[in-house]
């Protein structure tokens, strides 16, 4: 291929480079919005994290998290899907049944089907802090949930022992 066929190829490398670089940040903007969305419009609902050893709890500037619903026995149809949970006064939410219609005072929430098929898998299972703040968040006892009608959701906080979001200063 001639002088002129290279840069006929770096020109059309060029623009495949600049066309792909739009599509992953149009990705990357629509990803932002849609938990954006979910953040300002989602219902709040505290799940109670599983009790664990203190000492594996804290790992650096993350804390490892299990939750209560992952020890229940709760067999879903298929690799993931929907469980409807219940909501006390303070938002704390307790398993009601798999999948249907939520009724009053209930939604459904998106989990995972553990590796036995007897339980789910509630994602994350780990939450970044700032440095220095091991201590607070080692009160943590409620993971602090928005959940859309779909159930999909979106980790944003701990809660104490009193269900109060724990904030650095």
């Amino acid at each position: 291929m001639g002088p002129g066929g290279d840069a006929v190829s770096n020109t059309i490398r060029r623009a495949l480079f600049l066309v792909t670089s739009l599509a992953v940040l149009a990705v990357l903007g629509w990803s932002v919005r849609d938990f954006e969305a979910l953040v300002n419009s989602g219902e709040v609902v505290l799940l109670q994290l599983a009790p664990a050893d203190p000492r594996s709890l804290i790992q650096g500037d993350y804390m490892r998290l299990a939750y209560g619903l992952e020890r229940e026995r709760i067999a879903l149809d298929a690799p993931s899907g929907a469980i409807i949970i219940a909501l006390d006064a303070r938002r704390i939410g307790s398993y009601r049944r798999v999948a249907g219609t939520p009724g009053t005072g209930e939604l459904a929430f998106h989990v995972g089907s553990n590796a036995a098929g007897d339980g789910v898998l509630i994602e994350p299972h780990s939450f970044l802090f700032q440095e220095g703040h091991a201590e607070l968040y080692a009160q943590a006892r409620y993971g602090i949930f928005h959940v859309d009608r779909s159930g999909r959701h979106l980790l944003v906080g701990l809660a104490d022992t009193e269900a109060r979001k724990i904030e650095p200063r």
